[in-house]
Parts: C-alpha cells; structure tokens; sequence
C-alpha cells in the first residue's frame, strides 16, 4: 500500500480585505490516459455496520466552528435554523458499497402547514451521476416508521408526516441508506463511481430539497447539474479501511484508526452538500493563503505535462486574485483532488474534482482555465447559491468569467485576452434567435450549445457589463453580491436589481442583448 506523502510549500499571505465565499463542467478535447497501474484492494476487512449516529451535541453551532476561520465562526448565529445533517457511514471501496444511517433536523420556514417533506435521490438519476443506486430502507419520526413515496424516476422521495409541520416548527426524521457506487459504468460524469485508484462520492446520501414556495425538484438534467439545496450543516463519521485517505468537504475534526478500520470525524461549516474522495495512493501537497489551507490530492503519474508543484502554485495564484476580486473565503480549507470525471471536473462545498487526465496530458492552458474556473464556485455556487438547473448561467458564466480574472490579477493580461478572443472565436456573440443567457438547463440535450449559451456568452455579457460600468463599480457590484447573498439564494432578478444600483441607471440595452 502506498502512504500519502506531504509536500508543504512557503505560505502566501494577503491581508487587509474585507468581505466574503460548485456546477462547473468543462470538456476538453483532450486524449485520455489510463490512470496508473492497478493497485490491489482488499475486499475481506471487517465491515462495520453504522449505528444510528450519535446524539447531536449540546451545541452543534459551537462544533461546527472547526471548519471556520475565526473571524467568520459568529456567522453560524445566522444559520440556527438551517438543515442539520448527522450521518453514520461504513464505505467499502471494494465493493462500492456504502450503509449509512442519518438523523436530518428540519425547520420550515414557510407559511401554511407542511404535510410532506422532500428528498433528492441523485445517484438513481441515469444523466450526471449514472450507473448507480441510492435506496432508502426506512425512514423513522421518534421511533415511528413513515410512509414513503419514491417520485421522478426513484430521484426523488416524499416523506409523509403524520401530524402537518406549522410555520417556525422543527422535526427530526431517521432515515437508514444504502448506495452502490458503480465501477466504470461509461454513464454519468464519473463524480459518482469508483476505480482502481479512487471513490468519488457525490449525492451518496438522501439530500433534502429546497423549499422555496414549495419543494423544488426539478428533472434531473442531460447536462450541467442537478444539485440545488439550501447551505446546511453537516456532521459526518465515515468509516473506512485503515490506509485510505479521505478528501471532503468540511474539515476533520478527528481520525481513529482500530482493528483495520479508520473512523473520520468531520464538520462541514455552512455547506451546499457534503462529498468527498477516497484513496490510497493520493500524494498531498499543500500551501496556504489569507489563512486558508489550499491541498491538492494528486494520483502517482511517471510523467505529466503539469507536474503537481506547478499545479498547486497555480491554484494558490487563483485562490489570492479570488479572495481580492470576490471577498474572502470563511472556511479554513479548501481541496482540489484528482479523480476520473469525464467532463473534466466539478464542484462541491469547500473541495473540487479535476480530471487526472487533465493535468498529466495537458496542455497547461485548459488544465490551468478548468482548475481555475473550478476554484470560483467556491464563491459562485457554495457560498451564493443559485438554482443550478432554471438559472445555470448565475454560477456558470461568473465562475468562467472568473478565470479572466484571475489571469489579469496575476499579471497575465495576454493569457486572459486569449482566453475572451477564444470564446468570440468559437461560439460568437449572441445573435437574434439564440436563447438568452439565463436558459434553464432543461434546454440543452447537447453540451456544445449548452456551454455556448451558460458559459461563453453568460462571461462574454459579464465583461460587457464590466466595460459599462467600470472596474472599481463591477468589482464593487461582485464584493456586494458575496456580502448580500452569502449562505443565500441570489436570483437573476436579485443580479439585474443590484448591477443597476450601482451603475446608478438601468442597463436595458445592455441586458436585451444577452437576456431578451
């Protein structure tokens, strides 16, 4: 078995910033490369069983404080009445088998009695996650089991309650789950699937839907993403063969190693969802900048186009112009670990996927953008949520436009000009007919047009409103939506409201010509 090895580079430091903080989803023409040789995996350890999680603390808030950095810990005062997940979980990545049991405090927001409360059951889904299963096998309210309906093709779950939820009133529910991760189904992206060398685990657990005037749970998409919550709190135990490294959201709070089995603590902080990554063969590296831990997880490679040491100084290079242009970020880590996704990556609450493919085979320019591009919803997407499937383009063209951002931060003016020319060259300015820039997902079956409209044009509109309003108003009109809409829904109306406030006149023409 081969051990983690750390690298740890000097320490970047920014000060004197205020302000604050995932579906990206690139394909790069690029040839693929088997990931290195196998490595055997047991598959006879002994199995653990979760019990039902242990009681929550006395003070959840006050645990959760691990995963951010001081200054931003007060901020979980605002969050007392947001989802609280408490999971249990053994993973076999031998097998792909996860059992978990997870406890879920609700409290409902809304105005007239709630009757039902609504799951997302991604993994079933044959479009993102793909070639997979998520089963709940009961679910339980003070000990009394409740009726269950699955809904849109087994991705979604309704959960009857017996007596109607009134307007500021919690519950507690106990749901027991089982998931299969599939083994190279050729479906999906690949952020749900395992592999000789990994685990990628995405929406491996029932996640509550967003209420929002009633549950949202919209079909699931044949393109861009399908993750749309309210931040949540999250504390997790993963139980998992001794030697295997874990990469999730959150921070790890405790490791217990006993009898070939290690037993991770974590805590998410305010958080989207909560996935994570399993190996035994990730390298580590790791920096640091405004007081955040950046690690990169890489997978051994004999030679790559982008050797790690050069890919983890680009990703603290993207995380300062970030934290300059956007505000800072509350947690104290952040990861980016290598997996198999076919598109090329994907983003998560507080960690990011790239392809390994994508930075041994290069070329450093796509790895660098996709990377890049990455990093930025953690700013568009975990901290200000949007809805991923009607409204893409919130956290899609932002974290695209993000990446010519952070190449004019670091001083590469021309690597940014190619990158905007690129995008005029290979998809154009919006024409009449083309669909405006806030299509809904469910639209595109195709991503050429897909990426065209969310991404390309969402960023082309972006540095058009840039140029209207000029650089200290736009990265003003930025900062504010980081400050307004963190932990938060931020709507197409809620960015048009705000851009015209502070360029202190309507932007009509403007907006007609990318949104009409």
């Amino acid at each position: 078995m081969r051990k983690k090895r750390t690298i740890r580079l000097p320490c970047l430091l920014l000060t004197g910033l205020g302000g604050i903080t995932l579906v990206a989803i690139i394909a790069i023409g690029l040839a693929a490369q088997p990931l290195p040789g196998p490595v055997a995996i047991a598959t006879d350890l002994p199995t653990a069983t979760p019990t039902a999680p242990a009681p929550p603390p006395a003070n959840p808030l006050e645990q959760q404080e691990a995963a951010l950095q001081p200054r931003f810990r007060a901020e979980l005062n605002g969050l007392a009445q947001a989802p609280r997940y408490f999971i249990q979980a053994s993973v076999d990545p031998g097998t792909g088998q996860v059992t978990g049991q997870m406890s879920v405090e609700y409290t409902y927001r809304g105005v007239q009695p709630l009757t039902e409360l609504a799951f997302r059951l991604l993994p079933n889904a044959q479009a993102i996650y793909g070639g997979g299963s998520l089963t709940v096998e009961n679910v339980t309210q003070k000990g009394r089991s409740l009726q269950t309906t699955l809904a849109q093709g087994r991705t979604g779950l309704r959960v009857s309650l017996p007596q109607p939820l009134q307007p500021g009133q919690m519950t507690a529910l106990s749901i027991a789950f089982r998931a299969q991760v599939p083994a190279g189904s050729g479906q999906g992206y690949g952020i749900f699937s395992r592999s000789q060398e990994s685990l990628s685990l995405a929406g491996w657990y029932p996640l509550l839907a967003l209420y929002q005037d009633g549950w949202q749970t919209p079909p699931v998409p044949a393109v861009g993403d399908a993750m749309w919550a309210e931040t949540s709190l999250y504390d997790v135990r993963l139980i998992v063969p001794s030697g295997y490294e874990v990469v999730s959201t959150g921070t790890a709070i405790e490791r217990q190693d006993k009898a070939g089995q290690s037993t991770w603590h974590i805590v998410s902080g305010p958080a989207r969802e909560f996935a994570l990554a399993m190996s035994n063969r990730f390298e580590q590296r790791e920096t640091q900048v405004d007081g955040v831990r950046l690690r990169l997880y890489t997978l051994p490679a004999r030679a790559a186009a982008t050797a790690p040491d050069e890919a983890l100084k680009m990703m603290a290079a993207a995380f300062k112009a970030y934290v300059a242009r956007f505000g800072p970020y509350p947690y104290t880590e952040f990861d980016l670990v290598e997996a198999a996704v076919d598109i090329g990556g994907y983003e998560f609450s507080g960690m990011v996927y790239v392809d390994y493919n994508r930075r041994v085979r290069g070329p450093f320019e796509p790895y660098r953008y996709l990377s890049a591009h990455e990093i930025a919803h953690q700013w568009w997407y975990n901290l200000v949520g949007n809805a991923s499937v009607d409204e893409p383009w919130l956290d899609e063209a932002l974290a695209s436009y993000a990446a010519v951002l952070y190449l004019q931060y670091a001083g590469d003016a021309q690597g940014a000009a190619r990158l905007l020319e690129s995008w005029k060259a290979d998809y154009g300015l919006r024409r009449p007919g083309d669909p405006p820039v806030d299509s809904s997902a469910l639209l595109f079956s195709n991503w050429v047009a897909y990426r065209r409209t969310v991404y390309y044009h969402g960023a082309l509109f972006l540095d058009e409103l840039r140029q209207t309003l000029g650089d200290e108003r736009f990265f003003a009109l930025l900062q504010r939506l980081q400050t307004r809409y963190r932990y938060r829904m931020m709507t197409t109306g809620d960015f048009l409201r705000e851009a015209e406030d502070i360029a202190g006149h309507d932007i009509a023409a403007l907006w007609a010509r990318w949104f009409r």
